[in-house]
């Protein structure tokens, strides 16, 4: 059966996309038309931006380059609106993997929809809006730490943390984001554990010559790493933590997904905390539960009733400093 010109177009390309090279003879064969047509047919494709390559000689032919375009496909209205829809979520962000190529991508998208469609993903644009938090730092390595993580390198890093900076080597579980940040979970060889990294604090990143020590990490999703998470939490020491709030102090605590869950609000606004707190969560609390003042009384534990003391102590002592 003879294709017309748009469907030889179309299979024209999808045959591109599945062979490394291929010959006018190949393809003259293949389509049951002429080589002159088949030249024709592939001027065309190159005329709209398939990157094409031609290599002259015996064992010569054309291929079509690593960035290969798909094929077009058909959508609904509805569906074309959902998509920029989902994309509003990223709009914010200050960095993101491959953004360049989203960006491209949307804007191609965008060009080609009819204009009734184009007015009404205007419009959602201007009515609905996925806020993340303005952040102020650089993640200049994403697109390396998803390529590692996609390939599972293991990868040679500078690390900025809160007291130095420190070189490694990791292999990556994943990324997510929250909050606007980005999170690589991975195992540390220095370490031998598994620890969470901020993006962001990420001096340098290569690819480490010995891959030898690459870890199995096919059963193990990004999404797996939030029960890991919680099993850490609870195969540590807890204390019981116990802390009086304002109503002021409901409204800041009840916005925590942590804290949330063992908040008890009372019918006057007030409220209480009556839930267990690990070891490891005990300088973080002293810190969040310093910064809300007499809005958030801790009875209990003792350990974390030290800490914000001796916190408020130096905090007084650099003040007193200051005014000598």
């Amino acid at each position: 059966m003879l294709m017309n010109k748009t469907q030889r177009l179309v299979e024209l390309l999808l045959t591109l996309n599945t062979r490394n090279k291929f010959t006018l003879k190949d393809l003259s064969e293949r389509f049951g038309v002429s080589k002159r047509t088949v030249l024709r047919d592939i001027n065309e494709l190159s005329a709209l931006g398939i990157p094409l390559y031609a290599e002259l000689g015996v064992h010569g032919g054309y291929r079509i380059l690593k960035e290969r375009t798909l094929p077009p496909i058909h959508i609904l209205e509805q569906e074309a609106v959902a998509l920029f829809s989902a994309s509003q979520s990223l709009k914010y962000y200050r960095a993101l993997p491959m953004e360049s190529d989203w960006r491209s991508a949307l804007a191609k998208f965008y060009h080609i929809l009819p204009e009734d469609i184009k007015e009404r993903i205007d419009r959602l644009q201007q009515r609905v809006l996925f806020w993340v938090p303005a952040q102020s730092f650089e993640s200049p390595y994403l697109s390396t730490l998803l390529e590692g993580a996609l390939e599972q390198k293991v990868l040679h890093i500078s690390y900025e943390s809160e007291h130095s900076i420190t070189e490694r080597e990791i292999q990556l579980v994943g990324l997510y984001s929250m909050n606007g940040k980005w999170y690589c979970p991975a195992y540390d060889f220095l370490n031998n554990d598994y620890r969470l990294f901020r993006a962001d604090r990420f001096t340098h990143v290569s690819d480490s010559p010995d891959q030898s020590r690459k870890r199995n990490h096919d059963k193990l999703l990004i999404s797996d790493w939030f029960s890991k998470d919680q099993e850490r939490e609870e195969s540590q020491e807890k204390y019981d933590l116990r802390v009086r709030l304002t109503q002021r102090g409901v409204l800041l605590c009840r916005d925590d997904a942590w804290i949330g869950s063992g908040l008890t609000i009372f019918e006057d606004g007030t409220g209480y905390i009556n839930r267990q707190i690990p070891l490891g969560y005990l300088t973080w609390a002293a810190n969040y539960f310093a910064g809300l003042k007499a809005d958030a009384i801790v009875e209990e534990p003792q350990e974390l009733r030290t800490l914000i003391l001796k916190n408020l102590r130096e905090t007084i002592a650099i003040y007193d400093e200051g005014e000598q």
